[in-house]
């Protein structure tokens, strides 16, 4: 009961920062930006690229200049890594052996991803970023498919939260392949699909798992990480 208490504590706690430090770390590289960085245009990465460029995107020219390049590439491996280690400490909650060892995968899966994204940016190797990058995207949508299997009748606040962020996650997915043909924003797109996790980890940060006793009540350790992460 301990182990499992102070696992969902930490998650919580985890991926409380994560969230709030990914937002943070994004705003301060874009504030350096002298050129207009457009979020419904401009992607995730070119925050990372290491050069200053203009080049042909679907919607027309655009130019990238990052000059805390270094803060978001190091931001977001760490980011990366914290992420992934707070769904692996939110074991307790997952149901399922097969399920679960899966969902563990998976998130050291999205923690690699992450990590050699930041170490390979844009500009250094567009291809090989983008290849690195498509297991964070994969890695997302199915890891919260899974949780929200997984979670439905141990703790459902989780499960019906990770059942809209995959929603969400998989439409973001089909309209950034849409958008990179020139059929809509790549910015926006893009950020719904990798991005919508970052708002569910901080729902569940902030609100807790919700997670159920057999006898279908909150569980004391649903109640105990609650209270000690809002007593905070």
């Amino acid at each position: 009961m301990i182990r499992q208490i102070s696992g969902v504590a930490v998650a919580r706690a985890v991926w409380c920062f994560v969230a709030l430090a990914y937002v943070t770390v994004q705003l301060v590289v874009v504030s350096a930006w002298p050129v207009p960085y457009e979020f419904l245009h401009h992607t995730v990465s070119d925050l990372g690229w290491t050069e200053c460029t203009t080049e042909q995107r679907p919607v027309g020219v655009l130019e990238s200049c990052s000059p805390r390049h270094a803060l978001f590439n190091a931001g977001t491996a760490v980011l990366s890594v914290l992420l992934a280690a707070g769904g692996v400490a939110l074991r307790p909650v997952y149901s399922g052996r097969r399920r679960t060892w899966a969902i563990l995968c998976l998130w050291v899966l999205i923690g690699a991803s992450g990590v050699a994204t930041a170490l390979v940016p844009g500009n250094v190797d567009i291809a090989l970023h983008s290849l690195l990058a498509i297991p964070l995207f994969l890695g997302q949508l199915l890891v919260l498919v899974l949780i929200a299997t997984s979670t439905r009748r141990t703790a459902p606040v989780i499960a019906v939260s990770a059942a809209v962020a995959a929603a969400v996650s998989l439409a973001g997915s089909v309209g950034l392949g849409f958008a990179l043909a020139g059929y809509g924003p790549v910015g926006l797109t893009e950020r719904l699909s990798a991005e919508t996790i970052y708002i569910w980890i901080l729902l569940v940060a902030l609100v807790g798992t919700g997670r159920q006793s057999p006898s279908g009540t909150p569980s004391a350790a649903s109640f105990s990480a609650s209270s000690s992460l809002g007593g905070r």
